[in-house]
This record gives structure tokens, sequence and C-alpha cells, in this order.
């Protein structure tokens, strides 16, 4: 299921409209209805709050898997995938990233 099929499934599944869910994500509904219908990617920080709003982490979200990955392989998809990004989701990820492994160092010490 593509990334927009999933929201509007979402989105039903909790009987929202596309103007509510929009109203509750601060974003435009012709923007929601783009994303939906796959003529729009949502930026990070919109894939952020509606992981949020329905409960599901981002890698469920955006249906990522990377079981037979190796670790340099995906780093380098993260990589790639950073190159478009705005400034705003950029300093988004490296908080994320931060917070990530400074819960693996408490973990180590434990």
């Amino acid at each position: 299921m593509d990334f927009g099929s999933k929201i509007q499934m979402l989105r039903k599944n909790h009987n929202l409209s596309q103007e509510k869910l929009a109203s509750i994500l601060k974003i435009n509904r012709n923007y929601l209805s783009r994303i939906e219908t796959g003529k729009s990617e949502p930026s990070l920080s919109v894939i952020r709050d509606i992981a949020q709003y329905f409960h599901i982490d981002i890698a469920t979200l955006m249906d990522i898997q990377m079981n037979g990955s190796n670790a340099e392989e995906k780093i380098q998809k993260i990589v790639e995938g950073c190159q478009y990004l705005m400034d705003d989701d950029l300093d988004f990820l490296i908080r994320v990233i931060s917070v990530m492994r400074e819960e693996y160092v408490k973990r180590d010490f434990d």
C-alpha cells in the first residue's frame, strides 16, 4: 500500500474528514488531498505529526523494512534521503538521532 493510501485508510478508520485531519495537522486540506493521491510528498514534520496523531511509529507509517540491509547500506539510504530535506526537518532528524544515541549509551551502562 502506498503512503497516500495508508494515510487515507487511517483517516477513514478514525472517521476523520480531510478537513478535520488537515486542521489537526495544521496543514491545508488541499495539501492533505495531494498527499493522499500521491501528487505531493509530505515533509518530515508532517510525517512525524501523522505518526504521532495515529500512535504509530514512523517506520511503520512509511513501511520501512530494512531487515536484510547491513549498517552501511542503511546509513547510505539515510544520507540519500536527507539530501533534499529542509533545515527544520534536518534539525529534527539530528535531535532524534541524538536522543536515540543517548538511550543506547544509557542501556550500555545499566
